[in-house]
């Protein structure tokens, strides 16, 4: 497996003024110190705040490129637009993270999923359900739900390696990123909600992609804002992708 030459950092943001500054303040030192080159990579999703603004001032600190979506479309234009980003920009063996733009999630995991990707790892997730994992400020009642659904997910879509299937924090390799591409093209990433994490988990590993988990360390006690996503609206949603993609596939999706 060869090296990673260069990483970059894909923050889906939509009116982040308060915790982008945060997050990027904890990358900034990680991205000094790394042997690998990284680039956050920023896309907008039609913010109506500082967002933007405050993206642009960091961009004398940070090697950051701003893809602007103007309008808001959800989550899954977000993770689209990261996706070809990265097989359009960047090499085989680069590493596109992508993780919250809220602050929960720590960048100093990016290493130990860079660990896992130099083992042989076509992608790494940060996941809540393996030994290690610590899960602060979720209300009790919604993190049981979410094993509940983890469990679901599991027994109707099994990926072997894989526990938590809507986590956001991975870590692919951009050359398993443009096997994708190239069979599903446009159909890659179809889903507007958090769908697209799972949507985007079952397609490459019907390619046979390899995945590994980590301890995640989630801390969304930091999280400054509410939640800009209807959690029950978009689990009613995947519950009802699980059952159609698990009888006619992915093709059209």
């Amino acid at each position: 497996m060869a090296a990673t030459r260069r990483v970059l950092i894909g923050l889906p943001a939509y009116n982040e003024e308060i915790a982008l500054p945060r997050l990027l303040a904890r990358i900034a030192p990680l991205a000094k110190s790394s042997a690998a080159p990284m680039t956050v990579v920023l896309y907008n999703d039609g913010s109506s705040d500082a967002t933007v603004p405050i993206a642009r001032e960091w961009q004398s600190r940070l090697s950051l490129v701003i893809l602007d979506g103007v309008v808001n479309k959800g989550l899954g234009a977000g993770l689209r637009a990261l996706v070809e980003y990265a097989v359009a920009q960047a090499d085989d063996d680069d590493v596109l993270v992508v993780m919250d733009c809220d602050d929960t999630h720590d960048p100093a995991q990016i290493g130990d999923m860079l660990d896992k990707l130099a083992a042989g790892t076509d992608v790494a997730i940060g996941s809540r359900y393996v030994r290690g994992a610590t899960v602060r400020g979720v209300p009790a009642f919604r993190r049981l739900t979410a094993l509940g659904a983890a469990g679901l997910f599991k027994s109707v879509h099994p990926v072997r390696g894989v526990w938590d299937y809507t986590c956001g924090y991975r870590a692919y390799r951009v050359a398993v990123l443009k096997q994708a591409a190239a069979k599903y093209g446009d159909a890659l990433i179809a889903e507007r909600g958090f769908a697209c994490m799972v949507e985007l988990l079952l397609k490459l590993n019907a390619l046979g992609v390899r995945f590994a988990e980590i301890p995640l360390r989630l801390r969304y006690d930091l999280k400054p804002t509410a939640t800009k996503m209807g959690v029950g609206s978009n689990m009613r949603r995947l519950l009802l992708l699980l059952v159609r993609w698990r009888w006619r596939g992915f093709d059209g999706a």
